[in-house]
C-alpha cells in the first residue's frame, strides 16, 4: 500500500484519522443535524381561546387605523414583500406574551410610517399663530403672587 499516491492510502483510514493527518492543526469533527419536517409542524399552534381573543382584538384595533388603510390602498396584497411592507404578526403560531406584545408593538410603529398626512401646513399656521400671540401678550401676576402672599402670611412675625 505504500506504492500509492497518499490520497488513496487516506481511503483506508476513518474521517478522524485522515483529518488529523492532512491538518497540521487540531479539528474536532461536529455533525449537525438538519430537520426535515415542514416548517409548519416546527411552530406550535395557540390554543388558548382567550389568548386567541385578545391577540384577534390587537390585529382589529390595528386594522381600524387611518396608517393600515392607507397601505392597503397603496399597496396591493400580491406586491407585499415581507422585509419592506409591515406584516400582521400570525395569531395562531405560540409566541410568549413578550414577544407577541413585542411584534404587534412593532407592526403597528411601521403602520404610523403610512399614517396620512395630518392638516395642510396652512390649517397649521393659521392655529400656531393665535398661539403665538396669546404666548406674546404679558401675564397678569397678580393671581400667584396673592396666593404666595395668603400662604407665607402664617409665618410672618
Amino acid at each position: 500500500m505504500e506504492h500509492l499516491p497518499r490520497e488513496w492510502q487516506m481511503l483506508g483510514r476513518n474521517r478522524k484519522e485522515q483529518c488529523e493527518e492532512s491538518l497540521p492543526w487540531r479539528v474536532e469533527m461536529v455533525s449537525v443535524g438538519v430537520s426535515t419536517e415542514p416548517c409548519h409542524a416546527r411552530w406550535k399552534v395557540e390554543t388558548d381561546e382567550t389568548v386567541l381573543q385578545r391577540r384577534q382584538k390587537q390585529i382589529d384595533y390595528g386594522k381600524r387605523t387611518p396608517g393600515y388603510q392607507c397601505f392597503l390602498q397603496q399597496v396591493p396584497k400580491a406586491q407585499r414583500q415581507p422585509g419592506l411592507h409591515p406584516q400582521t404578526p400570525n395569531k395562531n403560531r405560540r409566541y410568549s406574551r413578550r414577544s407577541w406584545d413585542a411584534q404587534i408593538r412593532q407592526w403597528r410603529k411601521a403602520l404610523h410610517s403610512w399614517d396620512p398626512p395630518s392638516q395642510p401646513l396652512q390649517g397649521r399656521r393659521a392655529e400656531g399663530q393665535g398661539m403665538e400671540t396669546r404666548l406674546l401678550e404679558p401675564m397678569d401676576s397678580n393671581p400667584l403672587d396673592d396666593l404666595l402672599d395668603d400662604w407665607l402670611q402664617p409665618l410672618k412675625p
